[in-house]
């Protein structure tokens, strides 16, 4: 918990404040109870790593109109690098500016007559092995929980107190792979199944950046969040960005200088193909 019962009134409206901002429920359940923070501490609870953009300097590359390096695909909010402490309120705006651009791009197609439902069917039509996949083992329910049971326990969940090793790791990728191949067996019966599909396939890719991302960091910058239990120090040499970018099916991770002045800013560029150009690289 953290201990508020010691705060004055002032500090106290400071926190109605600030959580109204941050974490609107946790005001109203004080307002509720009738007990706020200066009658009774706040009990907290541990969660599990995630893309964490809104508080620290995570998340997704995006352009000012909230696109990511995938052409097509919007971040906002916590998954969203590049601005820290944004809390609800900027990340709502940051939905706004997402929804707005692709609207835009919805007008773009209907001035440019592209038909949009028969682009929906050639799509669906594309991908209908997952209506008629008949020999099915696992439902998307079970593979998700899989999924969540093999993050918290071999990549640093609340269970095992945010410890990891390389060990640990390699047994976490192993399994998320193989949680991946498993997604193309998968049955849909109507198209919001076929929705849970792709976003299960999506959670595994982000599973896997996640996994790769600890790896590359061989030390342990920010202790109780995560504790590599092979590398339990913090080291300088890791004072870096860690980032990755996916080429021809792989995950690559690339290190970044701390900003400074004679570094060359970082350039993304779609190509005509409309795969994405970043330092020579094609992903």
């Amino acid at each position: 918990y953290l201990k508020t019962d010691s705060i004055s009134k002032e500090q106290e409206e400071e926190l109605y404040k600030a959580y109204l901002n941050m974490a609107p429920s946790q005001t109203l359940k004080w307002l509720e109870e009738g007990k706020g923070p200066s009658q009774q501490n706040v009990e907290i609870e541990g969660t599990e790593p995630y893309v964490v953009g809104g508080h620290t300097a995570s998340g997704y590359w995006v352009d000012n109109n909230r696109q990511t390096t995938i052409k097509g695909l919007y971040a906002a909010g916590d998954v969203a690098g590049g601005a820290p402490q944004k809390y609800v309120t900027g990340a709502m705006v940051e939905g706004e500016i997402a929804a707005e651009s692709i609207i835009n791009r919805f007008a773009e197609f209907e001035n440019n007559s592209v038909d949009i439902n028969h682009l929906a069917k050639e799509y669906l039509k594309k991908y209908n092995i997952y209506f008629n996949n008949k020999g099915s083992f696992f439902s998307i329910e079970q593979v998700e929980e899989t999924m969540q049971k093999v993050m918290d326990t071999y990549a640093g969940g609340i269970s095992e107190n945010y410890q990891y090793n390389e060990k640990s790791l390699r047994i976490a990728k192993d399994k998320i792979m193989c949680l991946y191949e498993f997604t193309d067996k998968l049955k849909a019966v109507d198209t919001d199944d076929l929705l849970q599909i792709y976003e299960i396939k999506d959670r595994l890719t982000v599973c896997n950046t996640l996994i790769e991302h600890l790896k590359a960091r061989k030390e342990t910058r920010w202790h109780s969040f995560g504790e590599n239990m092979n590398y339990p120090n913090t080291d300088e040499k890791f004072n870096k960005y860690v980032n990755s970018y996916y080429k021809d099916g792989k995950l690559n991770v690339i290190y970044r200088k701390l900003v400074v002045e004679d570094e060359e800013p970082l350039v993304f560029k779609f190509k005509d193909d409309n795969s994405l150009a970043y330092g020579g690289y094609t992903a």
